[in-house]
């Protein structure tokens, strides 16, 4: 079992596998680690499909007070933040 540190630097680094690189995110959504989440989400840098990944898993790993505070300060491109949206009326 890997630390949420090392699934995060997974997660950002382009070297990994994408395979590898979703897994991290999945291991940091079933530790809740909702704030390193929330970083992935709003990381321009990061490909899209990451990007919604680790949206997708603010909403499974009950991370909703802090996606509420992302989604509502606009800071998302337009679909993540309209994603987030719809996570949130679920």
């Amino acid at each position: 079992m890997s630390a949420p540190k090392q699934d995060f630097q997974t997660a950002v680094d382009k070297t990994p596998s994408r395979d590898e690189r979703e897994d991290a995110i999945d291991a940091l959504v079933d530790a809740g680690e909702c704030e390193k989440l929330a970083i992935l989400v709003q990381m321009d840098g990061l490909d899209g499909p990451f990007r919604r990944r680790a949206l997708n898993g603010m909403a499974q790993a009950e991370c909703s007070d802090l996606l509420r505070t992302i989604v509502e300060n606009g800071g998302l491109e337009e679909s993540l933040q309209s994603d987030g949206r719809e996570l949130l009326e679920r």
